[in-house]
């Protein structure tokens, strides 16, 4: 079946499923399992639920994310009826497509959509299609910031 754990922010109600490489890469990124090249699926649930307070959340970058354990067998029934965000990509709650038919939008992608609050656009690696990161330079003085690749491995940007 294979490793499958939720990432939720319990300020803005984001959310997205973490598969095993998905939940390895996002610990490397809060300092954890730096050493270990292929970890135990227990040890990474039991990491992912410690770290996730530690982690952003993409919407609000507020860093109060829950991890909880997720049944994809659960979700196998509704994926086919399952309406994603056209800007985030994240499902559309059934009650909200219920009440508006059409709808294309989440209630926070809208949101901003209506305040004329601009919508960050995910970066992609030109080479191998992973998310891109910026990060703070390791360099004394002025601060520089870098563009990461998240793949596995990394390519050079």
């Amino acid at each position: 079946m294979g490793f499958s754990s939720q990432l939720v922010c319990r300020n803005c109600q984001w959310r997205t499923v973490c598969g095993r490489e998905d939940a390895i890469g996002r610990l490397r990124l809060v300092g954890m399992l730096r050493r270990d090249p292929d970890p135990d699926e227990d040890l990474l649930a039991v990491l992912l639920t410690e770290a996730a307070p530690r982690m952003t959340c993409p919407l609000c970058k507020e860093k109060r994310l829950s991890a909880i354990d997720h049944d994809p067998v659960a979700d196998d029934a509704d994926w086919q009826s399952a309406v994603l965000c056209e800007v985030c990509r994240q499902p559309i709650p059934p009650e909200r497509v219920e009440a508006l038919p059409g709808v294309k939008r989440c209630v926070a992608c809208q949101g901003r959509s209506e305040t004329g609050v601009a919508v960050e656009e995910p970066e992609y690696c030109p080479h191998c299609g992973s998310l891109v990161e910026i990060r703070v330079g390791r360099g004394a003085g002025i601060t520089r910031y870098r563009r990461f690749c998240t793949g596995e491995p990394p390519c050079r940007l």
